[in-house]
């Protein structure tokens, strides 16, 4: 009998746990995966005619205001009783006087030398009527007569220069009172008691609370929009000022565009009046404001959330428990919301639930579950 060798008894020890292994080892039974439900949101559809607001932001600017100028030079000798920042005035009403001293002195002098000039015009009207007498006697020359009617026509605009000296004198003695030229606010108040003026001096600034305006810009596209539907003049715009905790609301009518295209933005900028203001208005020029202006009409349209939107024209709808697309037109926005119009063809419908819940694996047929 041949010896059986160390390595090969390891080997058929081995082999026989192998076959024991395999004998004995538990069968597994295959297990079929679930398949995945994904959880989604959606919006209800439905198509309507929509006009979006559009939301703008402008700042107030005064429609009315004016700079106040010394008209004569010489040093303030009256201050108004109201002639201080933020005080409002009514029109008419004395801000200032330069001291008139000098500006009576300059009437009464020019009104003397007119009366002297009146008084010297009659005395050449009567020695012409005595002259024209003589010489149709034939008792002076013609070149007596005509020197008599060259000194009558001189007394006459010597009178004329005398008045027009007077009416000047007069209007700058009127000039050294600096009255407000209507009811308003002052501000930039730059003047005192004793201060030496001189002429175009600006001592203030005037604005006028019942004539405020918001200016405000317009992209390009959106100005294209509102003038499909004609002219922006006379549109009505809603202003809000927040003060605090409080917002404050105003009516507005558009009425004007600005002078020149936007470089920068390539948009115009738009100015609309204010509407039932008055002195008592709290708004004032420089105050930063919310615009709403309603846009285009956009007929037939549902407004859907931004996240439901594939590509450029494809949603997700939920029918039966699956996703089914649907083609869209993008007709415009309103806010964060589209505004889609329906494809000629594979159309989304009206009351369809649209999944607005954006999906990495979102496709045709994929199980889904409506959530809140």
């Amino acid at each position: 009998m041949r010896r059986i060798t160390l390595p090969l008894l390891i080997a058929m020890i081995t082999a026989g746990l192998i076959a024991l292994l395999v004998i004995t080892r538990p069968s597994m039974a295959p297990v079929e995966q679930a398949e995945i439900r994904w959880p989604v949101r959606v919006a209800v559809a439905r198509f309507q005619d929509l006009r979006p607001v559009l939301e703008l932001y402008g700042e107030i600017v005064a429609g009315r205001e004016s700079e106040l100028r010394a008209l004569t030079p010489g040093p303030i000798a009256v201050v108004g009783e109201n002639f201080r920042e933020g005080a409002r005035v009514e029109e008419g009403e004395l801000l200032v006087r330069v001291d008139p001293f000098d500006y009576e002195i300059a009437l009464a002098e020019q009104s003397a030398a007119a009366a002297e000039a009146e008084a010297q015009l009659r005395l050449k009207e009567q020695d012409m009527e005595r002259i024209q007498a003589l010489y149709a006697e034939g008792n002076v020359s013609a070149q007596q007569r005509d020197t008599a009617e060259l000194e009558l026509e001189m007394a006459r605009a010597g009178l004329e220069r005398s008045r027009a000296a007077a009416r000047r004198a007069e209007r700058d003695l009127r000039d050294t009172r600096l009255v407000a030229p209507y009811d308003g606010v002052l501000v930039d108040v730059n003047a005192n008691l004793g201060k030496q003026l001189s002429t175009s001096d600006r001592v203030a600034r005037i604005v006028d609370p019942a004539s405020l305006e918001v200016g405000f810009p317009l992209s390009n596209e959106q100005y294209g929009r509102l003038m499909s539907e004609g002219s922006l003049m006379g549109r009505a715009a809603r202003i809000f000022w927040k003060v605090g905790e409080v917002e404050l609301e105003f009516g507005a009518r558009i009425e004007r565009l600005g002078g020149e295209i936007a470089a920068a933005s390539g948009g115009v900028r738009v100015f609309a009046e204010l509407l039932d203001t008055s002195i008592d208005t709290p708004l004032r020029p420089g105050a930063f404001v919310r615009i709403e202006l309603d846009d285009r009409l956009y007929p037939a349209v549902a407004a859907i959330p931004e996240t439901a939107l594939y590509g450029e024209d494809r949603v997700f709808v939920v029918e039966n428990g699956l996703l089914k697309s649907r083609r869209v037109e993008l007709h415009g926005y309103d806010g964060e919301l589209m505004l889609l119009g329906k494809a000629p063809e594979n159309a989304l419908a009206d009351g369809e639930q649209v999944v607005i819940t954006q999906l990495r694996e979102a496709g045709e047929n994929a199980r889904a579950v409506v959530v809140e």
